[in-house]
């Protein structure tokens, strides 16, 4: 609390010096108060990279002749860590201890996304090996399909760290995604929502160091570890039910400024054989996925590949390309666009292979 207020402090002392200053002239000043009103349009959502549009504001309108105040270390590594050019997976999980973040602080997990799409194999009788099932649902072949994915700090771990060389930041998140697919193009059928996935999680996200020696062996570990349990139904009932537990730790490493992978490899809590809806579906969903990021200078653009495989003889993969383009000046609201083939394009349809292609919009990153 008392870190912020020194902040609001220290951003008003430089206001009140460039108003006092007299150097401004009228239209200097109408420039400057549009500035800060973008900065308050822009990141509406984001009070930490608000402050820092805040600053640059007041960089660039502070006369000459004054000296601007020196911001402590710790103030320093905040600016930085929240800016517009840090990298993907500091902005995504705040890896710097003093990122700060309230409870009822609600930021994106996964994308959230409108798209129409268009599958080419639709699941008309979705079955499992304990679920048999002969019903014909006469699906259509498009979807009005969207995700809704958000997380917030649960709590800051990063003060009860004991003193070391390899964890910087803890967090404790909570974070919930919903997939629907909604059959609103098939009249015929009265426009039925095919498919809903609910994929509540808890997730422990380190954020670690690296040394300092560009040769050591270490800087191939990652610059993230987390650790999660998520589950994930569909909330049916039989014979229609899927759902399944897992555990599993994701690396991530910030290759360089505009590149991220994240890797994840998981384990399927075992359950009793008449609870098991989907008993085979690791041998399609496979046992962990890999995500490629790139983001443009700018960050007007991103696109990523998701593969998963599972590592057999019969070769059962799934892969995912999207892009997202941001044309507005809307910080949050993005074109995007979507093109996914193989198993598990959504979990009613784990055993069954599928290419799905959307295009619509997406809120975040």
């Amino acid at each position: 609390m008392l870190h912020t207020l020194r902040n609001i402090v220290l951003r008003s002392f430089i206001l009140f010096v460039i108003l006092l200053s007299g150097q401004v002239q009228a239209a200097g000043m109408q420039e400057m108060q549009d500035a800060l009103r973008t900065c308050q349009t822009e990141f509406a959502e984001d009070a930490s990279r608000r402050l820092v549009c805040f600053d640059k504001v007041a960089e660039q309108y502070t006369p000459s002749r004054v000296v601007p105040p020196i911001l402590a270390p710790s103030q320093q590594e905040l600016v930085k860590s929240v800016g517009a050019d840090t990298g993907y997976l500091s902005r995504k999980w705040h890896l710097n201890s003093q990122d700060e973040l309230h409870f009822t602080d609600l930021e994106t997990h996964q994308l959230n996304y409108l798209v129409t799409s268009y599958s080419n194999n639709p699941n008309d009788t979705p079955t499992s090996p304990s679920r048999p099932n002969t019903q014909d649902r006469g699906l259509g072949h498009n979807d009005l399909h969207f995700q809704i994915s958000l997380k917030t700090q649960l709590m800051n771990l990063s003060d009860w760290l004991p003193k070391n060389q390899w964890v910087q930041s803890a967090r404790l998140w909570g974070a919930y995604t919903q997939q629907s697919y909604w059959q609103v193009y098939n009249e015929q059928q009265s426009r039925p929502m095919r498919d809903h996935n609910y994929s509540p999680e808890l997730i422990l996200s380190l954020g670690l160091n690296k040394p300092a020696e560009e040769s050591s062996w270490l800087n191939a570990m990652p610059d993230m570890l987390n650790l999660g349990l998520v589950h994930e139904s569909n909330g049916r009932s039989q014979p229609l039910s899927r759902s399944w537990n897992r555990l599993y730790v994701q690396g991530g490493w910030q290759l360089n400024e505009r590149y991220s992978l994240l890797v994840r490899p998981w384990w399927r809590i075992p359950e009793s054989k008449s609870d098991n809806d989907n008993p085979d579906i690791s041998k399609y969903m496979g046992y962990g996925d890999a995500i490629l990021r790139w983001d443009n200078e700018a960050n007007t653009t991103a696109a990523s590949v998701t593969v998963r495989n599972n590592m057999r003889s019969d070769n059962r993969g799934y892969v995912k390309f999207d892009v997202q383009y941001k044309p507005l000046k809307s910080e949050s609201v993005r074109f995007y666009a979507m093109l996914a083939s193989g198993y598990g394009v959504s979990l009613l349809d784990y055993n069954q292979a599928q290419t799905m292609f959307g295009i619509g919009f997406a809120i975040g990153e």
